[in-house]
């Protein structure tokens, strides 16, 4: 089955998609990272959108967290430090991605939405995660 374009209902050109064993692998490794390494548990979901991978982490705000988040400042506090801890944790994050993809980890984002008290990070790959299962061929 071809993948459609959200927008046209089209195939999107060259479109390819993830052997499922491979995407399940990777969410796994993510949950396990994200739990070890960033403290976050509970529910955490991943969507893959071509060279993108989403991670939204649902009940991931600590109470310390929800109580700086009250005032403007603290907000902002949160959210570098959030950024800070993604920076330094990239090369490790992209060691367990290229082991499982083979692609690189180029960049991450997090976004924090304290109503729902949520994190999302946004992980940029440098090609299409649907190319992986043609660069991994038979290994996985």
């Amino acid at each position: 089955m071809a993948k459609v374009s959200a927008l046209s209902h089209n195939p999107a050109p060259n479109a390819m998609l993830m052997k499922p064993e491979v995407k399940q692998r990777l969410c796994q490794e993510l949950r396990v990272f994200f739990a070890q390494q960033m403290a976050l548990g509970g529910d955490i979901k991943v969507k893959i959108v071509d060279d993108l991978i989403l991670l939204r982490c649902k009940a991931a705000l600590s109470p310390s967290e929800i109580e700086i988040g009250t005032m403007k400042s603290g907000r902002r506090l949160v959210q570098e430090v959030c950024e800070k801890t993604s920076r330094e944790l990239q090369p490790a994050l992209n060691r367990i991605l290229n082991k499982v993809t083979r692609l690189d980890l180029l960049e991450v984002n997090v976004a924090i939405f304290w109503r729902r008290k949520e994190k999302v990070f946004l992980l940029t790959m440098s090609d299409s995660l649907g190319n992986v299962e043609t660069q991994l061929g038979e290994r996985v």
